[in-house]
């Protein structure tokens, strides 16, 4: 084989290992969650810098054309496990990506009021229909079946996680969407 060809074979086999990870990962954690054995840290925890921080990382790491604009009140601090709570972002803001057309924008915004923290994911990107909306929780349930979707390594298990983190944190996660104009994913949980 000439050397593109290598090259070309090895950048597969990474992507392909990359897909196998990040599922083995997601397996765990389900399974952790299931069994109630998954630990969590609750603690004093800076969200508006945390969500700030996975807005800049998922920015960087998308390779799609597009824009992201945040409104992100500071100091906001809640008792959260910081790294659930970043996957839980981290979930919502790529899915927003992956869902999202060439050229568009995707916004975030994290508001908080007396006794509650709002986090708001908007894309303008394929939306969900409505006999699909009420089953995106579930696993492995996956409204895009394409095989562009499996390609990217998705397996309809991040939004599953997405409710039970949400659950957790004793806050709840809903969607709004419509095809071929975007959705819109809200998670709420209180400030203790």
């Amino acid at each position: 084989k000439s050397a593109d060809e290598l090259q070309e074979s090895g950048a597969s086999i990474k992507r392909q290992a990359e897909k196998m990870s990040k599922l083995i990962s997601e397996l765990l954690t389900i399974s952790r969650m299931d069994r109630n054995t998954l630990k969590t840290n609750f603690e004093k925890t800076d969200i508006s810098e945390l969500l700030t921080f996975v807005c800049d990382e998922q920015a960087e790491i998308q390779k799609k054309n597009v824009s992201l604009s945040t409104d992100i009140d500071d100091n906001i601090t809640a008792n959260a496990d910081k790294f659930l709570l970043a996957r839980l972002f981290i979930n919502l803001i790529s899915n927003a990506y992956q869902y999202s057309y060439e050229n568009s924008e995707i916004f975030i915004s994290l508001k908080q009021d007396n006794d509650k923290i709002t986090f708001t994911v908007e894309d303008n990107g394929i939306g969900i229909s409505n006999e699909d909306l009420p089953k995106i929780w579930e696993r492995f349930y996956q409204a895009d079946t394409s095989r562009s979707n499996r390609e990217n390594g998705n397996m309809g298990l991040g939004l599953s996680m997405v409710k039970w983190i949400a659950k957790i944190h004793n806050g709840e996660v809903f969607a709004k969407s419509e095809l071929k104009k975007g959705s819109i994913f809200t998670f709420i949980m209180p400030k203790n």
